[in-house]
């Protein structure tokens, strides 16, 4: 065994240092002598950086959860009517593909919408949630020129069906495409109202 400068060469003594005020023969580990010395480059750290603003607006968690709710709803009638699609033939299950094709792409842009909403509420810095919220309200504007586009197709289809379910999903897809349509408008006004 050979003495280093603290006094001790063993592997397991080599992280403890004799304290020189008060008593000698006290050991403190020397990770802990460099504590306060941490936790002061921590907070000085802390106080440069910029404070996270990420802030959800009123209304926001609610419009989400309305756009979630009617994506599992929109989905369901989306497989039925693929399926009755797929089951039909001839100019039939032309128009049911067509329908469940507009539904899809309309769907598609109220994805794209939601996707906007979730990064406009995390957004950290004032000027990324502007961007973001600029976004949103044009995602929603155009989200409901979708919507008006699919629910007047909707309409015109559901006069050329003459079977029961297609009419059925149809209806039910249209009265679902018309209660997203309140909460896209909802966001684009809500939107149109913070810019300044």
């Amino acid at each position: 065994m050979s003495i280093s400068a603290s006094g001790w060469s063993s592997p397991d003594k080599a992280d403890t240092a004799l304290v020189a005020a008060g008593n000698q023969k006290r050991q403190i580990p020397i990770h802990w002598t460099l504590c306060p010395r941490f936790v002061l480059t921590i907070f000085a750290w802390a106080c440069c950086l910029p404070i996270a603003q990420a802030v959800e607006r009123f209304g926001d968690a609610e419009n989400a959860s309305e756009l979630q709710q009617r994506a599992i709803s929109v989905t369901a009638v989306q497989r039925g009517l693929l399926s009755l699609a797929e089951a039909a033939s001839g100019e039939e299950a032309f128009n049911l593909y067509r329908t469940y094709n507009e539904s899809m792409g309309t769907w598609l842009q109220v994805e794209f919408l939601r996707t906007s909403l979730d990064l406009s509420i995390a957004a950290t810095s004032a000027s990324d949630e502007q961007k973001f919220r600029s976004d949103l309200r044009d995602h929603a504007r155009f989200a409901l020129w979708e919507l008006d586009q699919n629910i007047s197709d909707l309409d015109e289809s559901s006069a050329e069906v003459v079977q029961a379910e297609p009419l059925r999903l149809i209806q039910v897809l249209r009265s679902l495409l018309m209660q997203t349509r309140i909460t896209v408008s909802r966001l684009s006004t809500a939107q149109g109202e913070t810019e300044p």
